[in-house]
């Protein structure tokens, strides 16, 4: 990698001393250099700096590909999604790329356009049969339109290509369960855990495997793993307090919901659970007023609420508090 300073002066030099030399050659390998050196500085999260040196490279040479591709990440990032895929496009215009195709569809995907995403899938799969991200994406596409067997045949497919795919692991698992392989989800989750032990989505949808099996215990096993490498992500938190509630553990329940309120002060159903808890433990007056809280959140839940209390206060044999 040339220095900051050095790179246009070496460039003048090779010009001056072997004058054949093209001045588009020159602009071009100047504007690999930047967009060299911009792609370090997107690795190091320095998006500004990438940005400028990436578009000094479009200025240089505005028909390298990789100019409008690497500027398309970059915004990506920065969720400008609308630029990102008029970047990527453009970089597709000018060198078709399957890594180009991957990233328009994984950007129509966030935007919500899961058949403009599968169609550009399709077209990274063409151009890079063995592209194992490809299938991957094109699998998570898959899912979320319903196509379960279509999303497990893709993440197959990532996997026989790429078998250390940690992600495709967690996406297949994911798929399975939806269609009530619960221990097919929970071998797929263990592997890909096995493979990636920071992942997040791999303890949290493994909890609700566990789950779905009865095993609380691991399951607030998994959450608390999943904590451990998000703390603040509120549905993992207000999950386990539901679980551990049903374990008999109240104060950690409550721990929880405390901590799910201080992440997210409208989080509706955190105080209309602490709010159960506390008329469990007879503070009517305290249970009272998170229901109220809960109901002046989300009004939807005022029913479920009544139905609650008028159970718990059977257990107790007092008049209902109404929430």
């Amino acid at each position: 990698m040339l220095n900051t300073n050095t790179i246009a002066p070496l460039f003048l030099i090779a010009l001056l001393l072997n004058p054949t030399v093209g001045r588009a050659q020159v602009n071009r390998k100047l504007a690999m250099e930047y967009v060299n050196r911009g792609t370090n500085e997107l690795e190091a999260g320095n998006l500004d700096t990438a940005l400028a040196d990436f578009e000094r490279a479009m200025e240089l040479d505005p028909h390298y590909a990789a100019s409008y591709f690497s500027r398309g990440l970059v915004r990506k990032r920065q969720r400008d999604y609308d630029g990102a895929i008029r970047d990527f496009t453009r970089s597709i215009q000018l060198k078709p790329m399957a890594e180009a195709y991957l990233n328009r569809g994984a950007t129509l995907k966030d935007k919500g356009d899961s058949d403009g995403a599968i169609a550009d899938y399709n077209k990274a799969i063409e151009l890079n049969p063995d592209y194992a991200d490809a299938f991957y994406n094109r699998g998570i596409a898959k899912d979320d339109k319903g196509d379960l067997e279509g999303a497990i045949r893709d993440f197959t497919r990532a996997l026989k290509l790429s078998p250390e795919h940690a992600r495709a692991f967690v996406g297949r698992g994911f798929a399975r369960m939806k269609k009530g392989d619960v221990d097919g989800a929970l071998a797929d989750y263990s592997k890909g855990i096995e493979l990636n032990p920071q992942s997040f989505v791999g303890f949290y949808n493994r909890a609700f495997a566990r789950k779905s099996k009865g095993d609380l215990d691991g399951a607030i096993g998994d959450l608390s793993k999943a904590l451990e490498i998000n703390p603040s992500d509120v549905d993992a938190r207000h999950e386990r307090g539901i679980l551990r509630a049903a374990k008999g553990d109240l104060d950690g329940a409550l721990a929880d919901f405390a901590k799910v309120i201080e992440l997210n002060p409208r989080h509706a159903r955190a105080y209309a659970n602490r709010g159960m808890i506390m008329l469990l433990r007879r503070q009517d007056a305290q249970a009272q007023k998170e229901c109220a809280t809960a109901v002046e959140l989300d009004s939807s839940l005022k029913a479920d609420l009544e139905r609650s209390v008028e159970q718990i206060m059977k257990t107790r044999q007092l008049k209902p508090v109404k929430p």
